[in-house]
């Protein structure tokens, strides 16, 4: 008798489908459920939709369905989805009809019994490679002045990705190493007066990508920036890391209100508090070649510090900050 109830055990569980999804209380799952952490509504016509999607074992991609953001979103299941399906949310480009998933993918995981976790790895970066914890060093420079002027010049208005201290990093030499990227995203590089107020002004100074080993070692889209009083500034010039000055606007680009030229980064409030911060960002790869002065940042935001008061040749490290990456946690009911 005993043995016949084993057998019937695993009839029934053949039965039950196998690796399909099983909610509380037995049947299939009916509705994924998505808990979101660093996650913000997008503007649908300038940074696009979040869409979900399921990938099953031969690859194919199932829509669940485009969403506005909300820290939980519920989405239906219209068929069941396996133990070991991949779970992916991408972000759909502006006006993007297609019925497959962009190459924005934000987020990806695997779902193992009713569970999955969802992170930027293997979606926003390569493979199965992390962001690194520690890039290396920002630096407080002005490149595309100092042939005429001399060093120091204006190096309070310039911010540029190396090393000034390489004997203070994990690489020890110049060159500042960032997680490659999938070719949807791009890094960019921006700094920032006053942030997180309702009055931030955010100035880019061009994206860039590493080279294949993660070496930042070629100059970004903006060469020494469309303020550095240099015309020619995209191709003129020999520094190769990523980096701006902001000096003067010979070529009368839209520059925010408020902001004076030469900047001084190291500019304080009435309190003394630092007032400039900067930041690395990940952004949609659609994004290059955006007009000068319509930059706008993406929400995934890893890397942040204050730009600091000391001078020419200190050391400031870039800081890994978790809380500016996104992820999900999700749960089948």
């Amino acid at each position: 008798m005993r043995r016949i109830s084993s057998v019937l055990l695993l009839v029934v569980l053949i039965a039950c489908g196998g690796g399909d999804v099983v909610a509380p209380g037995g049947g299939a799952a009916t509705s994924l459920t998505f808990t979101f952490t660093g996650l913000r509504p997008l503007d649908p016509a300038a940074e696009g939709t979040y869409e979900a999607w399921t990938r099953d074992a031969g690859g194919q991609f199932h829509s669940l369905g485009s969403f506005e953001y909300a820290q939980s979103v519920t989405l239906p299941l219209s068929e069941p989805v396996g133990d070991g399906a991949e779970l992916w949310i991408t972000v759909q480009r502006p006006g993007d009809g297609d019925a497959v998933p962009s190459a924005q993918t934000l987020l990806r995981g695997t779902l193992h019994g009713r569970d999955a976790d969802l992170g930027v790895v293997g979606a926003v970066t390569q493979g199965s490679l992390p962001l690194k914890p520690r890039p290396g060093q920002f630096t407080m420079f002005s490149p595309s002045d100092n042939a005429l002027d001399g060093y120091p010049s204006h190096e309070e208005s310039g911010v540029w990705l190396f090393n000034m201290r390489p004997e203070l990093t994990e690489q020890n030499d110049m060159w500042v190493r960032l997680t490659q990227l999938s070719p949807g995203w791009t890094y960019e590089g921006w700094m920032v007066r006053d942030i997180g107020t309702r009055n931030a002004i955010w100035l880019s100074y061009g994206k860039f990508v590493p080279d294949y080993t993660g070496t930042v070692n070629t100059r970004d889209d903006t060469g020494w920036g469309p303020f550095s009083g240099v015309a020619d500034f995209r191709t003129d010039g020999e520094e190769e890391f990523p980096g701006d000055d902001w000096i003067s606007n010979p070529l009368s680009f839209p520059f925010p209100n408020g902001l004076t030229l030469p900047l001084d980064l190291r500019e304080m409030d009435s309190t003394g508090a630092l007032r400039w911060t900067h930041v690395i960002s990940i952004e949609p790869a659609w994004n290059k070649g955006e007009p000068i002065g319509s930059e706008r940042p993406f929400l995934v935001r890893p890397y942040q510090d204050l730009f600091g008061s000391g001078a020419p040749g200190a050391a400031r490290a870039i800081t890994f900050r978790p809380e500016g990456v996104p992820s999900a946690r999700v749960t089948a009911q």
